[in-house]
């Protein structure tokens, strides 16, 4: 029982941090790629500042993942 909730657990934070991931991708990006210029510097330049809180989150998300993993059978 115990085993089939990490395994749950683990597919939640791997669906996580993929929006994790996209989402900061698509708040940085989409505006300029939509052809709004000033909407899209400002958001590059909120996509630089946010950079570094949002590596520390990517990267504990993984750490999660890592430790909800299920023990590999020999």
């Amino acid at each position: 029982m115990a085993r089939h909730n990490h395994r749950a657990v683990n597919t939640a934070l791997r669906i996580l941090l993929l929006v994790w991931v996209f989402g900061y991708l698509f708040v940085s990006c989409a505006p300029i790629l939509g052809g709004h210029l000033v909407l899209g510097s400002i958001a590059l330049v909120g996509g630089i500042v946010m950079f570094v809180p949002w590596l520390i989150g990517a990267l504990g998300i993984a750490f999660l993942i890592w430790s909800t993993n299920p023990p590999r059978r020999r």
